[in-house]
């Protein structure tokens, strides 16, 4: 797979009364991997619990040749990131380390995931844009989420990213990421809206694909919405 997906994952549970739980979003990647390649190795996987560890690990990924997309699995809020250390990655840390990494080594990013709850909101994606982080496109939960439920819809994201890439390898990273939002906004519309889209605030997970809208009108663009 010569462009990987780099996983950045917080420990989701603390122990609780002696036991310690393992939840991870790892099991969706080994998954994909053997799916579309035989094995486990076409992604890249981190662990973290400090600012500084993720950080770190963020670098790492964005100065892959092979790396382009991020995918950070943590709990959040809508003033950040939140690592089970303790440590808060806020919009400010996230946009400073990637202008960091595009200024000093380049970065090979093209898509940031977040697979968090509240933190992929419009105002994130304008934020970053603005400050030309050097992404095509930002994704992410604008609603407090159920893990099952957006692991699924992790899962059928990186799925159809995989498949558009197979078969339009041509295609630009804006036009593939431009597909991959027709087919979900076809397939899976009511699963991404949010609860007060469907009428219903038992459903919906408030699921949008931001890219950079560009001339008089800038700022971000929801491919689940504007178009």
């Amino acid at each position: 797979m010569s462009t990987k997906i780099g996983v950045i994952e917080s420990r989701w549970h603390d122990a609780t009364n002696g036991i310690k739980k393992n939840t991870t979003v790892k099991p969706l990647f080994d998954f994909l991997s053997d799916l579309h390649f035989g094995n486990h190795h076409a992604y890249d996987y981190e662990m973290v619990g400090t600012q500084g560890a993720f950080v770190s690990a963020l670098e790492r990924v964005a100065r892959s040749r092979a790396t382009t997309i991020a995918y950070l699995a943590m709990h959040g809020s809508d003033d950040g990131l939140h690592l089970h250390g303790g440590d808060r990655i806020s919009r400010t840390i996230l946009k400073n380390t990637l202008l960091r990494i595009t200024s000093e080594n380049g970065s090979n990013l093209t898509g940031l995931y977040f697979g968090s709850c509240l933190f992929g909101s419009r105002a994130l994606a304008e934020y970053l844009f603005k400050n030309n982080a050097s992404v095509t496109w930002i994704a992410g939960y604008q609603e407090s989420v159920d893990f099952v439920t957006s692991s699924g819809l992790d899962l059928l994201f990186f799925n159809t990213l995989i498949a558009v890439r197979c078969e339009s390898p041509t295609l630009t990273n804006l036009q593939k990421i431009q597909e991959v939002a027709r087919r979900i906004r076809s397939q899976m519309q009511g699963l991404c809206n949010s609860p007060l889209e469907n009428g219903d605030p038992r459903t919906g997970l408030g699921f949008s694909i931001y890219v950079n809208r560009r001339g008089r009108t800038r700022g971000a663009r929801d491919l689940l919405r504007d178009y």
